[in-house]
């Protein structure tokens, strides 16, 4: 609780600090105790929504499931022999799209709440628009999540997988930067150096939130889609990153194509990772020898 606490507080303050009609008021020790009223509030909140879907969905899952360990009637039509299937996919897909609800309102909601909280509690803080508010929650939301994964690394379980998230992280931001570098169309703006590796890595946050796998057994064509679908969210990164300062720019269709193929190709060592770490989780156990085969050091007959 304290490690999500303290996750959601990180996300807090780097919104505050690249979105810029949200800003905090006062000396620093008011603006720390601002940044943990305000995550407290988004964290109670997060949870509680996400407690709830978790609760609703809990038996339906559970049912779907357990029809789906059953013996299957292989005389059964080809809709009842598949229904269980389907309805543990429907279940699923579900789950994601109430998930991306949560995180594109509650988010921004519990935000502006926390910051109404504060403003009549006597803390200053300051978030106006419809724009800051939903883009300093979706900030919050994937800050939070990145540094989450972070603490999660120096855990016993779980440890290694985490620390393949956050490579594939920093890889992003690496390759956003090198794009920024290389090719004409894609800018930052000027800012200082501090504020443009914290928007790069705001940036690389927000690309790794929504993320697919895909596996097709045509060589190439996986990589293809995986290559337009970045493009895709890095599209709608730039346009919602307009109250952001300093602002990513792509310019054109090439520019952009390019950016997110050179951000695909920097994570290629993160995905080789966890290939690895997927292949070598379905290796199966190897089989120890025996400590005492039959008829090495052991009479087969009668013991007199």
């Amino acid at each position: 609780m304290v490690l999500r606490l303290a996750s959601v507080a990180a996300g807090v303050a780097v919104a505050a600090l690249l979105v810029v009609d949200f800003r905090l008021i006062g000396s620093a020790g008011r603006q720390a105790l601002v940044v943990g009223v305000i995550a407290a509030f988004v964290s109670a909140g997060a949870w509680a929504v996400s407690s709830l879907t978790t609760l609703l969905m809990r038996p339906s899952l559970r049912r779907a499931q357990g029809l789906l360990a059953q013996e299957p009637d292989l005389w059964a039509s080809d809709r009842e022999f598949f229904a269980p299937v389907r309805r543990l996919m429907f279940l699923s897909v579900l789950q994601t799209l109430v998930n991306l609800l949560v995180l594109v309102t509650v988010y921004p909601l519990a935000l502006w709440a926390g910051v109404r909280i504060c403003g009549a509690a006597g803390l200053s803080a300051r978030l106006t628009g419809l724009g800051p508010v939903f883009v300093s929650g979706l900030l919050v939301a994937a800050v939070a999540t990145t540094v989450g994964t972070f603490f999660a690394v120096f855990r016993r379980r779980g440890g290694g997988a985490a620390a393949r998230s956050t490579a594939a992280v920093l890889l992003n931001a690496a390759g956003l930067a090198l794009a920024w570098l290389v090719l004409d169309g894609v800018r930052l703006d000027s800012a200082p150096g501090w504020r443009q590796a914290l928007a790069l890595c705001a940036v690389a946050s927000l690309f790794m939130l929504p993320r697919i796998t895909l596996s097709l057994p045509v060589p190439g064509i996986a990589s293809i889609v995986l290559v337009a679908y970045h493009c895709l969210v890095l599209w709608l990164i730039c346009a919602a990153l307009a109250f952001v300062d300093p602002r990513l720019h792509v310019d054109g269709f090439w520019q952009l194509a390019g950016a997110a193929a050179i951000m695909w190709a920097a994570e290629w060592p993160a995905r080789l990772a966890v290939g690895q770490a997927q292949a070598a989780a379905a290796r199966p156990a190897p089989v120890l020898p025996d400590p005492f085969p039959p008829d090495h050091g052991f009479p087969s007959g009668p013991l007199y």
